[in-house]
């Protein structure tokens, strides 16, 4: 069974995990009849059940973070359930019960319910404030279906900030609110220089080739482009519908699980961390000095090579690695080849065995990069793919990766015809719009494995 990561089922595992720290203390630092020493496995088990039970059956599972009276409301359900839990079942049923612990518990939990929901809410507040979770959004066409479509975005008015609506008629029908913008051709000018994050069109996009002009110019610019649906709409359209908005069908040209979520993008980012920290402190903690003192010995220069490579949305970061080459001037803009007279001896190991690859750590640690994305290129080599695939600046919808799907499926490594760079593109849009937690973990786990076989494109 494959568990949704939703915000309710995060807030129930902080939850969950704070009752037992709080009943542990409590435990540790209350004293308690000995019959309780012996039973408080027990009573925990059925402590925990029963604010499972209370959580889930008052709909806090649902809970969405731009419904904070929902949410309050339910917790308080929940924790009024989880009472009656505690003093019905466990007062009636286990006579060992230690009263004064139990009533500790209780209160510190409830304490723990209150204040961390008022954080959630003044967090959220905050983050919307500075525009950080906003979406900015302007909305193509002035017709009945945008009048809808405005009514449901200004349901999550914590997330989408409509900015204005676009059209060729200078009025519009529906309750809308917001200023009309300008005309279409007007569209993507202001959208680039206002910072629009999401444009909206209720104009079909198979019956107006401005509209495909613009979504192809808003896909270049990483304007995330979404087509509005009447009710009744073709098979084909079904087949690519990404989400509703209530009763409103919205479809995307391109779907990005990872790039487009918030829940994902938090989970992705949750294990960067962890794995990047991890490796850092119990492997190359150690290792780091080890290859630090082979390199200086092999050659002279520094440790680290530094070089600008394209991360996400097409900006520039400083990518680090160990150096594996002599010092040459062709470093930025000349690929290395499979027999290179620039590396040295130390260096044609490391990039045999990738681990010249381990200081991008700190770029995953520093949020330039992912674990699991596309391969960050050189700035030069940016400008000349762009040129040979039309779809090539999507890879950039998403953090650049240590590891990818088209390396796991050997597209890695130098690039000497057209071909191999369609491949390593396709490869890297499949990932972006077929990405879930799983196939990072899987992609992980077989970079290892190739890795420890040898992998014939690494050099």
């Amino acid at each position: 069974m494959k568990v949704k990561l939703t915000p309710g089922f995060l807030l129930l595992l902080a939850d969950t995990l704070l009752l037992n720290i709080i009943y542990f203390f409590l435990l540790y630092n209350i004293q308690h009849t000995a019959s309780y020493q012996e039973h408080y496995p027990i009573y925990n088990f059925f402590n925990n059940i029963s604010w499972l039970v209370s959580f889930y059956l008052c709909g806090s599972y649902t809970y969405k973070p731009t419904k904070f009276k929902k949410l309050v409301k339910v917790s308080l359900a929940a924790y009024t359930v989880y009472l009656a839990a505690n003093f019905i079942l466990f007062n009636s049923l286990f006579n060992y019960v230690d009263s004064r612990l139990n009533l500790a518990n209780i209160i510190l939990f409830g304490n723990y319910i209150l204040f961390s929901r008022i954080l959630i809410q003044s967090g959220l507040t905050k983050l919307h404030k500075t525009g950080l979770i906003r979406q900015k959004v302007i909305i193509i066409g002035s017709d009945g279906l945008s009048s809808q479509l405005v009514k449901q975005l200004e349901k999550k008015d914590l997330i989408y900030s409509i900015e204005g609506i676009f059209d060729d008629k200078d009025f519009y029908v529906g309750d809308i609110q917001y200023p009309l913008i300008g005309n279409i051709s007007e569209c993507m000018d202001y959208a680039i220089k206002n910072e629009i994050q999401e444009i909206y069109t209720v104009i079909p996009i198979d019956n107006d080739e401005r509209i495909r002009k613009i979504a192809d110019l808003a896909d270049e610019n990483f304007i995330r482009f979404k087509v509005v649906h009447n009710q009744i709409i073709d098979n084909l359209s079904k087949n690519n519908i990404t989400h509703y908005e209530q009763d409103l069908p919205i479809s995307t040209l391109n779907p990005e699980p990872v790039a487009a979520n918030i829940k994902g993008q938090i989970l992705k980012r949750f294990f960067d961390i962890l794995f990047s920290l991890f490796t850092i402190v119990f492997i190359l903690s150690w290792l780091a000095p080890i290859l630090a003192i082979l390199i200086k010995l092999d050659s002279p220069g520094p440790v680290f090579f530094k070089q600008l490579r394209t991360g996400i949305k097409n900006k520039p970061f400083l990518c680090f690695k160990f150096r594996s080459l002599y010092i040459n001037n062709d470093a930025d803009h000349k690929q290395v080849t499979k027999n290179d007279s620039r590396y040295t001896r130390i260096g044609k190991f490391l990039r045999k065995s990738n681990l010249d690859e381990l200081p991008q750590l700190f770029n995953v640690l520093a949020g330039d990069m992912s674990i699991v994305g596309s391969r960050p290129h050189m700035l030069k080599h940016t400008e000349i793919y762009s040129r040979l695939h039309n779809k090539y600046m999507r890879r950039h919808y998403i953090k650049p990766g240590l590891t990818g799907w088209a390396q796991i499926n050997g597209y890695r490594g130098e690039i000497t015809v057209d071909e191999q760079l369609i491949k390593r593109v396709d490869h890297d849009l499949w990932y972006i719009e077929n990405w879930n937690f799983w196939l990072d973990i899987r992609i992980v786990f077989q970079t290892f494995s190739s890795t420890l076989k040898g992998d014939k494109n690494a050099y």
